[in-house]
């Protein structure tokens, strides 16, 4: 169950799209901070000017100009604290919408899990039933072969191997739907449980706790 969790919460997709959601509205409130710090600016540019050091009018200095600058908007009229609390209760949102998403998807993952416990439990003890039905039927047959027993009894044993036959084919069934549900849960693929003939003490990789 902590395993299937774990994957579910690192790889649900509508839970990875909130995880970025939730990163770009924390950068958003470093960015609506960044009001409160100055700014620095740099220019670069090519110009001319009339010199200060020739009496001719016509006499220019042409050259390439670049400095840096620093601006610092002290008194914004709390321009950028609204900036800054609308930024934080974006990211709140964000926190929660990713906080319920998560809930819901743990949920589901173990409602999803413990289905597929009680499905393969289910199938097990179909398995067994199928067997004694078969020698039943087998010992039916036994004793009618040897006058201990009627055709009636062999007809009788067909008849439950019939139904438990069917009965476990209701339950792969049932097992199957629990499977499929537990992957969509998990959003991967979940590994081959239980296989037919194999040894096995739990639906998933060998221990059901």
């Amino acid at each position: 169950m902590p395993e299937a969790v774990a994957r579910a919460l690192e790889r649900r997709p509508e839970l990875v799209a909130l995880r970025h959601a939730e990163a770009l509205q924390r950068e958003g409130v470093t960015s609506a901070r960044a009001g409160y710090l100055p700014r620095l600016e740099g220019y670069v540019g090519y110009g001319a000017r009339k010199s200060m050091f020739s009496p001719e009018v016509g006499d220019e200095v042409h050259g390439w100009e670049a400095g840096v600058q620093a601006v610092w908007n002290a008194f914004d009229g709390a321009h950028t604290r609204g900036k800054v609390v609308e930024a934080r209760a974006r990211l709140e949102q964000a926190e929660v919408e990713r906080d319920d998403a998560a809930r819901n998807i743990e949920l589901e993952v173990r409602t999803a899990y413990s289905s597929l416990v009680e499905a393969w439990e289910v199938r097990e003890s179909q398995q067994k039933t199928v067997e004694q039905a078969e020698e039943a039927l087998r010992l039916a047959v036994s004793r009618a072969e040897a006058g201990a027993g009627t055709q009636l009894d062999v007809l009788g044993a067909q008849t439950a191997l019939t139904e438990a036959r069917t009965t476990r084919i209701r339950a792969l069934r049932e097992y199957a739907v629990a499977r499929t549900r537990l992957e969509r849960a998990i959003g991967a693929y979940v590994p081959t449980l239980v296989e037919e003939g194999t040894a096995a003490a739990s639906p998933v990789n060998g221990n059901p706790d």
